[in-house]
């Protein structure tokens, strides 16, 4: 089994590396930080592949907050403007705003999938010495 640390970038983030975790033998989160994996050398490339998925998808998702912080308000009411400046700064690129948590989330994927490919040439040399030292 290859081990790597899954980076987990805010409190949320948590229950989401409790779920992965339970899947691919993970511990699971705490609040923020790192979460200690484990994967199958076999399939490492396939969770590489999947992670570069969603970061594919969280980039297209970011249209989504460009589009929100754009729209204006639905009525010449107060309230509706208000409301307008509320969702723009809840679809923003303020910490706590979806945008700032869509950049964190790739970052953190980003860093995983690092973390995975380290731990996969790791475990790889590892291998060849050892078939080496078993030919010598």
């Amino acid at each position: 089994m290859l081990m790597f640390d899954a980076v987990v970038p805010w409190a949320t983030g948590a229950a989401v590396g409790g779920a992965i975790g339970s899947a691919v033998g993970g511990s699971g989160g705490g609040g923020g930080g790192t979460a200690k994996f484990s994967v199958d050398p076999d399939q490492a490339q396939k969770m590489i592949d999947g992670l570069k998925k969603a970061i594919e998808q969280l980039m297209d998702l970011e249209n989504a907050s460009g589009r929100i912080q754009s729209a204006g308000a639905p009525g010449p009411d107060p309230y509706s403007g208000y409301a307008t400046l509320a969702m723009r700064k809840t679809a923003g690129g303020e910490p706590g705003g979806y945008l700032w948590a869509n950049r964190e989330a790739r970052k953190a994927l980003e860093q995983t999938i690092k973390n995975i490919e380290k731990a996969l040439a790791e475990y790889k040399a590892t291998d060849e010495a050892a078939q080496s030292a078993m030919k010598g």
